[in-house]
């Protein structure tokens, strides 16, 4: 991550989201569906995968989501601020609102200790640990910039996080990074051609991180998610 899931000092605008509230951003989002209760928000293309991933690993732990009461993307500001909020951008879910409730003085959440521990880890920052006495339990907001959600998106699915069997539109997910593995590792050999000189060495040099091994290891694993 770039920027750490607490800094509040740089804007979703700033790390390259492009304008929020009131720009209206609703051709930029994603329809996704948590795989168990069928519950579906929608949320930037950029982080939409990562949140899918996310919203399957949680249910299959067992915190299960409302529809009536869960949301994404809203161009809106933030309460009385004149300032966007990160759901203009699509970048923030608010989970079981009438569970997980705004305001001050103590908090009412039934939000599981590790849920905001697990998205956490792929740069989402829980509105239960605001700074103060307001607290906003039910939000969730992804703090860093498109290149890291493209990083933490991988690194979820390196680590399996999501539920198996995988639903026709994970299988779409997976195809479309089956597709992007290829089209990255053809464009860093032919970039190593264009600079170097000849024809690109096969098998490429071992230890390069784009080598034929790596770039095979990596359709490996994700042919691997993808059910017969």
């Amino acid at each position: 991550m770039r920027f750490r899931i607490n800094d509040y000092s740089v804007s979703a605008q700033d790390k390259g989201w492009g304008h929020g509230w009131p720009t209206d951003r609703s051709a930029d989002m994603a329809r996704v569906t948590a795989d168990r209760s069928g519950v579906a928000v929608n949320l930037h293309k950029g982080v939409a995968r990562l949140a899918d991933l996310l919203l399957d690993e949680t249910e299959r732990r067992g915190y299960i989501l409302e529809q009536h009461h869960t949301g994404g993307f809203c161009c809106r500001q933030i309460r009385d601020t004149g300032r966007p909020s990160n759901h203009s951008w699509g970048l923030a879910i608010d989970v079981n609102w009438t569970d997980n409730p705004a305001g001050r003085g103590p908090m009412r959440t039934n939000i599981p200790p590790w849920m905001p521990r697990l998205w956490a880890r792929y740069g989402w920052y829980w509105g239960g640990l605001y700074g103060g006495s307001f607290k906003d339990p039910m939000h969730f907001e992804f703090m860093g910039a498109p290149a890291d959600a493209r990083e933490m998106t991988n690194q979820a699915i390196a680590n399996g996080i999501g539920t198996l069997p995988l639903t026709a539109a994970d299988k779409q997910w997976l195809k479309e990074a089956v597709r992007d593995a290829v089209n990255d590792h053809a464009d860093k050999l032919f970039r190593w051609a264009d600079h170097g000189g000849g024809d690109p060495p096969n098998p490429s040099p071992a230890g390069h991180p784009y080598n034929h091994e790596a770039i095979l290891a990596r359709l490996d694993a994700l042919e691997r998610r993808l059910p017969p």
